[in-house]
């Protein structure tokens, strides 16, 4: 069983780093710790809303993944030392951005997630979201692709 908290961060080729991303399964992809998510977006993240330590890491268009129904998982925040995930909603008239505790995100079994909005009459509503232990190993494997595609950038060409 491959441990990507130690594999990532050896010193190998940023293309035998990409093979071994591919090849890890579920179980080792939800195996990801904080600290290594952590390491990640300091190294790669930029700096948000003009703090010297909260750091933004955003995931690029073509690696973004989601629950396949109504929502994308559109990057991380580190922030006041902790890990916020951010997730992109969209409902009828809905297209919001919400922000989610990374331990919560990732316990184990499926996350259900709530956002209280208004309907395109205005009527209060609440938009449900799901996403099961399969779309979140999709997320994290795009946070992992994301960190060596931007760390390696020069050497991927």
């Amino acid at each position: 069983m491959t441990d990507i908290n130690i594999e990532i961060f050896k010193r190998y080729q940023p293309k035998r780093k990409l093979e071994i991303i591919e090849s890890l399964t579920e179980k080792e992809l939800l195996n990801l710790k904080e600290s290594t998510v952590i390491r990640i977006v300091k190294e790669t993240g930029t700096f948000n809303y003009g703090s010297k330590r909260n750091k933004h890491l955003n995931i690029s268009h073509e690696r973004r993944k989601g629950n396949d129904w109504n929502s994308t998982f559109d990057g991380i925040d580190y922030s006041r030392g902790r890990i916020f995930v951010e997730l992109y909603l969209q409902y009828e008239n809905t297209d919001t951005s919400i922000f989610e505790y990374w331990y919560r995100f990732l316990q184990p079994g499926e996350y259900k997630g709530q956002y209280g909005g208004s309907d395109r009459m205005g009527n209060p509503r609440t938009y449900y979201f799901t996403y099961y232990e399969s779309d979140k190993a999709k997320c994290i494997k795009s946070i992992l692709l994301e960190y060596i595609y931007r760390k390696y950038a020069d050497k991927l060409v």
